[in-house]
């Protein structure tokens, strides 16, 4: 099973919709790619980031980097 099937696989079991699961899948593949470049680390660490927020995300829970604190919220 190729990177692609392996990943609509999973995007699915966490309770996306076929053809959301595939979309998800390529903006995982290519945000992936985009982050090595960004963030000089390899692909696998970056899938690996990306498949944490992804799971994190589907739990409910909100990481650390993404949380706003009330001094961040500007009007």
């Amino acid at each position: 099973m190729d990177e692609l099937a392996r990943l609509v696989e999973l995007c699915g079991k966490l309770g996306a919709a076929p053809a959301q699961a595939e979309a998800m899948a390529k903006q995982l593949l290519k945000r992936a790619d985009q982050l090595a470049i960004e963030r000089n680390k390899t692909r696998e660490e970056c899938m690996a980031y990306l498949l944490r927020l992804l799971i994190q995300g589907n739990a409910g829970v909100v990481p650390p980097e993404f949380s706003a604190g009330k001094d961040d919220l500007k009007e």
